[in-house]
């Protein structure tokens, strides 16, 4: 019997993406097999996905988008075996870039060989976390370039940059692990991470297993350029965890206190002001492909 696969598509995602090409090669794959394609409208659409899926029942979804539209299509997916396949055409694609998923041959080849594996995720006072999560320096960095009216692409995202590296300081932060008792931390980005890397390659979370039943929380505090210079370069290269003013710990969850009202983002959307949260991990909840 062939299978049934649903094609979800971020129709803004990807520009200078040839979508009809990646289209066409994502049929030649799968044979003759149904593929039908869902082109979301906006950022709440879980809905609506979750509507199609279960009026369609796919035996397989395929997602072309980044980070945000993959954490729609899973918040409408709770408790079902359904493999989820990323076509990384997203602004950020850090999720799959921890499957080895690093450009479109990638996502193809793993459509082809239908491999997959079952990942953890978090949920952040009940909201799905599939990726990173972070307080500070990158949510603020985020939420400068969202509020880009005039002009999108590199040079806003490098201007944004500037502006936040000249902005930066460090927050308080309160953290209990596992019910223990509360340490406090001053960082100027605490992460939360599920997976090992931003869509840029950087390595924020070196130990990372995503299937484990845990999750690392990493505080950074880097004091002076130099060191935001020797941090950096540690992401790149693996090595954040042998780094000063680098502190990780892990947890099956975890309160945090943002005393500070720090900025907070979720795979990359920014979420109201947290003054508090609580993360729990959900050991190997949804199942994806791999390449």
């Amino acid at each position: 019997m062939k299978k049934k696969f649903l094609y979800i598509l971020n129709p803004v995602s990807g520009r200078g993406i040839d979508r009809n090409t990646i289209f066409e090669s994502l049929r030649d794959i799968t044979g003759g097999s149904q593929l039908e394609v869902f082109e979301t409208k906006g950022k709440n659409e879980t809905d609506r996905i979750r509507e199609k899926i279960q009026k369609g029942n796919p035996d397989e979804i395929l997602i072309g988008g980044g980070d945000g539209t993959i954490r729609m299509v899973a918040s409408a997916l709770q408790n079902s075996d359904i493999p989820l396949g990323i076509i990384p055409i997203g602004s950020a694609n850090g999720l799959a870039k921890c499957l080895g998923i690093n450009d479109i041959d990638d996502a193809l080849r793993a459509v082809k060989s239908g491999e997959s594996r079952k990942l953890d995720v978090l949920k952040i006072d009940g909201e799905l976390c599939l990726h990173l999560s972070d307080f500070g320096f990158n949510a603020g960095l985020i939420k400068k370039f969202e509020q880009e009216e005039t002009e999108r692409g590199m040079m806003a995202y490098f201007r944004s940059s500037l502006r936040q590296f000249q902005e930066m300081k460090p927050y308080t932060f309160g953290i209990n692990i596992n019910g223990k008792k509360e340490s406090k931390v001053e960082a100027k980005m605490l992460v939360i991470a599920n997976g090992d890397r931003y869509g840029t390659g950087a390595i924020i979370n070196p130990a990372s297993k995503i299937d484990d039943g845990k999750f690392e929380i990493i505080a950074l505090n880097p004091d002076g350029i130099d060191e935001m210079v020797e941090i950096s370069m540690a992401m790149f290269t693996g090595t954040l965890d042998e780094t000063e003013n680098v502190t990780i710990y892990s947890a099956e969850k975890a309160n945090i206190i943002n005393y500070d009202d720090a900025d907070f983002q979720i795979d990359g959307e920014i979420i109201d002001a947290q003054k508090e949260i609580d993360v729990i991990c959900e050991k190997q909840k949804f199942r994806f492909l791999t390449s």
